[in-house]
């Protein structure tokens, strides 16, 4: 009998996938933007960059699947943004690449560690892909769902629609998404262990193959940007920024 083809991506995507290592996932950007001058927008790639350098954020979901694009179609790798409901105000966004002949999902604004084949379904969860997390795959015609395999028996799920969306209306989904506040969200992945931090709406835990750990809570914005500072690399001032632009 063959083997099945390998789940993980070639050298070829994994090399630019890991020039994301260390990029925290974060909302906190958006009301940043948005009280600054020009106002709500999506960030182009240039300034996705040089606000990276400046302050150590990078951005939500949408920022980190344009940036994924732009650097595996600057290396010769095929690659286009996909969604569920892309007209959605709570839209979530992911990267359908192309390498070695080969479909794979690339998702960093759900902190993959890695891109995961979707050409053929994964019946049996496996780990190494999801901090904390097993995971198994099924796609029916273009439809994916990822199902995760959480500590407890606890199982959620996220899907995709792979048909291809118009690079109009991308563009018109980061920007509507953008211009919507609501939830103030960081999320960051563990290089060493096999973990997942998360910072939301004021209560932050760590996601661990043993469970959920909370940590005590804080009391004010600048000692929450202190932890959240910790956690990601980005800089504590402007966290501290981000959280009071919150509140207009």
């Amino acid at each position: 009998m063959t083997d099945p083809a390998p789940l993980t991506g070639p050298p070829e995507l994994l090399e630019i996938w890991r020039t994301f290592d260390g990029f925290p996932m974060e909302t906190l950007t958006k009301a940043w933007v948005a009280r600054s001058r020009g106002g709500p927008r999506q960030r182009s790639v240039d300034e996705l960059e040089a606000h990276r350098s400046a302050t150590g954020a990078s951005g939500n979901c949408f920022d980190l699947a344009i940036w994924l694009v732009h650097r595996l179609s600057a290396a010769g790798i095929g690659a286009r943004v996909i969604s569920d409901a892309i007209a959605s105000r709570d839209a979530h966004v992911a990267v359908l690449a192309e390498a070695g002949g080969r479909p794979f999902l690339c998702d960093l604004g759900d902190m993959w560690i890695q891109p995961i084949a979707i050409d053929h379904d994964v019946d049996t969860a496996v780990r190494g892909f999801f901090p904390a997390a097993a995971v198994s795959l099924r796609t029916e015609g273009r439809r994916l769902e990822v199902t995760y395999h959480r500590p407890g028996g606890k199982r959620s799920s996220q899907r995709y629609d792979l048909a291809v969306i118009p690079p109009a209306l991308v563009r018109d989904a980061a920007e509507a998404n953008q211009r919507h506040l609501a939830q103030r969200l960081v999320e960051m992945r563990a290089q060493a262990d096999d973990a997942h931090w998360e910072f939301d709406e004021y209560s932050s835990r760590w996601s661990t193959p043993l469970g959920l750990r909370f940590e005590p809570p804080v009391d004010g914005d600048a000692a929450w940007a202190a932890r959240i500072a910790a956690r990601t690399g980005m800089r504590a001032l402007y966290v501290e920024l981000c959280l009071a632009a919150f509140r207009g």
